[in-house]
């Protein structure tokens, strides 16, 4: 079924998503004013890319894209065992 949304409704919608993007990215800036969150936007960055927003999205479409970012999973390296450990060595 599909549902009409007024104008105003619509517009409701909007500066929801604002507020909403807003809040992240206060989040974001206050992770990058701390050693550990700064080395992990870094390592983001160097995984994924960065993540700015884009002429002309949406602020609806820049927070879905800017949170999937956040919330990827990052693989970490395994840690790497010595020589004898492998070997029983």
């Amino acid at each position: 079924m599909l549902q009409y949304r007024s104008h105003q409704e619509n517009l409701l919608v909007e500066e929801r998503m604002d507020e909403k993007l807003t809040q992240l990215q206060v989040f974001v800036d206050q992770l990058a004013a701390t050693p550990h969150g700064r080395a992990e936007l870094e390592n983001r960055t160097k995984r994924f890319g960065d993540c700015q927003r884009i002429e002309g999205e949406t602020s609806g479409q820049f927070y879905s894209r800017l949170r999937l970012w956040l919330d990827r999973d990052i693989e970490r390296p395994k840690p790497r065992r010595r020589h004898s450990e492998r070997t029983g060595d």
